[in-house]
């Protein structure tokens, strides 16, 4: 039974901001499955690639054909010739993927704590599983008995069947969970026949267990670090375990020991590819070093090639002849597994053996954990049989550094090929490409000398800018309208805007979701993003009316943000709990989604329940004496957007009392009396502020408050910049 007095837990909105399509991978590669077509006369199927990415997209290419004859077919300009579609609907890391070819699924597994199964043949997402509470890390598939089965770090295990999960709804699907472990689980491997399934940890052992009645069958022990990688052959007699501590090790289930240990790596092992007829390994990792060895006879290994990065995955091409390779960088290749025209594998073997002698003293330096040596005594390879690969299809860019701007409107970003952009997240889309630009110097000449509340965060992991907005501090960004940058606005019908105030917050809720008829029925809200001038700051706000251009009709004063952005609404912490993009929200089956998720802080924003509240600042407003220590210390409150000609008037009229209107009515005023009053923006003329303005000078930390339009809180935060409450002088001219 569901606990009443436990606290909710907050919900946060994210968007992405990206381009329309993306047929380039962003930073690393996490998986990568090659599919080959049914056979060779099928010629409407063509070989596809699929790669999981840091990005959260699964891409799908095809026709992907080595060509001596045209070199520049993969370059970035001829992308459409094997670019085929992108999945989209991870908002974390994907990582791990597996292609099943018979029935035109993919199952993927991504840190967004969700499992996901796809319709290849439409890109269609066919349903999600969200058993998992923390990231998922590995996926394993028995497809004679079509079983899916997923592990990471909640420590769990679950086994879900397929064609139940695509045909019902994932809350009525039962699953099969296996929760005796100890560890996060990084690696997963099922036989065909769902009889074994084994598991790798940090725990430095394989579990191994009969799915059918999730008992413990044995545990594997000899590594010395965490288990990256497990694969099983078919009948469930051996396991191959790659792990961190250098090693791959080949193990027999029935005699529950490993009968050979492959020591050929100098760092950790990430990834193994395995042959059909399992006698041939391939082997990767933070080396950067690809190894083929033959498990007949694990001291003949080969140095297939090198990588500049890191190896996460590796799958066999078509006919065995190839290997694509993924790295930690956005590009994958696929290389050749024949040696050079020039070489014969017999040659490479018997050329490539080190000597005994400088063997055994590199040994002896190099002693892994478990107490064995980090290098085999048949070492082979030291130069690799190809460098250069066959296919090599480039990656993109991905945001490495950003920095938002003071006024809390513009974000500067360098990518990792140093090109710097300017986006505008008001807008959720970039505004400038500057190319190879300094960007210390593009900060400084668009730093903006103005304070603005944080109201929004940015998170880099995706490889673009994701902008997240928390309950907290969503609606604290109020400026004054002048203070905004107007040029994207639309025009307002004849509406006086110079005492408007705006809040950041608010117009960008109503931009993102104005085609909603759930939050926004009518297409016209009364929640207010602006207050039209300052005789309105204590009353309710009132929204600008503006002409909505797609519509035709009445409109808020927003902005168009693109429909292909992708709006994520997620539990503080990171569980997804829903994706969708902005041209979804009118469909009626993502309203009904969002009927169950959207939180409250959100509706009732858009419903105009709640309005923003201004942020206020205590200030002390004393005479500039020459040479001596301001003593007096009395206190004024005022919201922090109250402006330098606001208060010079307030001093000029009610300190000073220069103004001859207000000297008619102080009959019933004192000195004690303006002293505690709070500035007021109303019902001052342009005559009075002009005069104040002219005749009144306001001085900050020794700094002359020169700028009229300047408000208190740019005046504490970048001039005051000190504890305690805010200190302002005055003088005549």
């Amino acid at each position: 039974m569901e606990n009443k007095n436990q606290p909710k837990k907050k919900t946060q909105l994210s968007i992405i901001i990206r381009d329309p399509i993306e047929k380039f991978n962003r930073s690393g590669i996490n998986c990568l499955k090659f599919e080959k077509k049914s056979s060779r006369s099928d010629q409407a199927n063509l070989d596809r690639l699929y790669t999981a990415g840091r990005d959260s997209t699964i891409r799908v290419y095809s026709n992907l054909v080595p060509n001596t004859n045209d070199p520049s077919r993969y370059q970035a300009d001829n992308v459409d010739q094997y670019y085929q579609m992108s999945l989209s609907h991870h908002t974390d890391w994907v990582n791990d993927i597996i292609v099943c070819k018979n029935s035109n699924r993919l199952f993927s597994a991504s840190s967004d704590t969700t499992v996901k199964i796809w319709n290849t043949t439409k890109g269609s997402l066919l349903t999600t599983l969200r058993n998992h509470k923390d990231y998922v890390k590995c996926l394993a598939y028995a497809k004679d008995k079509q079983i899916l089965a997923s592990a990471g770090f909640d420590k769990n295990i679950y086994l879900c069947d397929v064609n139940k999960a695509v045909s019902i709804s994932s809350t009525d699907l039962d699953t099969n969970t296996i929760s005796d472990n100890k560890y996060s689980i990084y690696s997963l491997a099922i036989n065909n026949q769902a009889t074994v399934l084994a598991s790798g940890s940090p725990e430095n052992c394989i579990r191994l267990w009969d799915p059918r009645t999730n008992s413990k069958l044995m545990k594997l022990r000899g590594h010395g670090h965490n288990i990256r990688y497990i694969a099983l052959n078919r009948d469930a007699t051996q396991c191959l375990s790659a792990s961190s501590d250098h090693t791959i090790r080949l193990w027999s289930l029935g005699q529950q020991r490993c009968i050979s240990t492959i020591e050929i790596h100098t760092e950790g092992v990430w990834t193994l590819c395995v042959n059909e007829a399992f006698n041939k390994v391939y082997s990767g990792g933070k080396d950067c070093r690809i190894y083929a060895t033959d498990l007949r006879n694990s001291d003949e290994s080969v140095l297939v090639c090198e990588e500049p990065s890191p190896i996460l995955s590796i799958d066999l091409g078509s006919e065995e002849e190839s290997l694509w390779v993924s790295t930690t960088c956005s590009t994958f290749k696929n290389w050749n597994l024949k040696p050079n025209e020039n070489l014969s594998w017999s040659h490479l073997k018997n050329s490539a053996k080190i000597n005994d002698v400088n063997l055994k003293s590199f040994n002896e330096n190099n002693v892994s954990q478990s107490g064995t040596s980090s290098m085999s005594s048949s070492f082979l390879m030291q130069n690799p049989i190809n460098t250069n690969p066959l296919i090599n299809i480039p990656g993109t860019s991905c945001i490495k550094h950003y920095h938002i701007l003071n006024d809390k409107r513009y974000v500067i970003t360098k990518d990792s090929d140093e090109n710097v952009c300017v986006w505008d997240v008001l807008q959720a889309r970039r505004l400038e490409f500057l190319g190879k630009e300094n960007f210390e110097n593009t900060i400084k000449l668009r730093q903006r000398f103005i304070s603005v509340p944080n109201w929004f965060s940015v998170d880099l992991k995706l490889g673009v800018l994701t902008i997240n907005f928390d309950e907290s501090d969503w609606q604290s960004a109020w400026i004054n309208f002048k203070d905004m940058d107007s040029n994207h606005v639309r025009q307002t019908q004849n509406i006086d805007l110079s005492d408007a105030k705006i809040n950041y917050g608010h117009i960008f809720l109503e931009s993102l979701f104005k085609t909603c008829p759930l939050l926004n029925p009518n297409q016209l809200q009364t929640c207010g993003n602006v207050i039209m001038n300052s005789q309105q700051t204590n009353s309710a706000p009132h929204s600008i009316i503006s002409k909505d251009v797609e519509r035709d009709q009445p409109g808020l004063l927003r902005f168009n943000i693109p429909d292909h952005t992708p709006i994520i609404l997620s539990e503080s912490g990171g569980r997804t709990l829903h994706r969708l993009e902005v041209k979804d929200l009118s469909k009626e089956s993502e309203q009904q989604i969002l009927s169950k998720v959207i939180p409250t802080w959100i509706s009732e924003a858009l419903s105009g329940k709640i309005a923003p509240k201004f942020n206020r600042i205590n200030f002390v407003l004393n005479p500039f004496i020459q040479n001596q220590k301001v003593v007096n210390k009395e206190r004024l409150s005022s919201i922090d957007l109250l402006q330098v000609k606001k208060l010079k008037e307030h001093v000029y009229s009610k300190i000073l009392k220069l103004d001859q209107t207000s000297e008619n009515n102080q009959n019933d005023s004192n000195n004690n009396n303006y002293k505690n009053s709070e500035p007021d923006e109303s019902n001052v003329s342009n005559d009075s502020l002009q005069q104040a303005n002219r005749k009144i000078e306001l001085i900050c930390s020794d700094q002359v408050l020169s700028d009229p339009e300047m408000n208190l809180r740019t005046i504490k935060h970048l001039i005051w910049k000190g504890t305690g409450d805010l200190t302002i002088l005055y003088r005549q001219k």
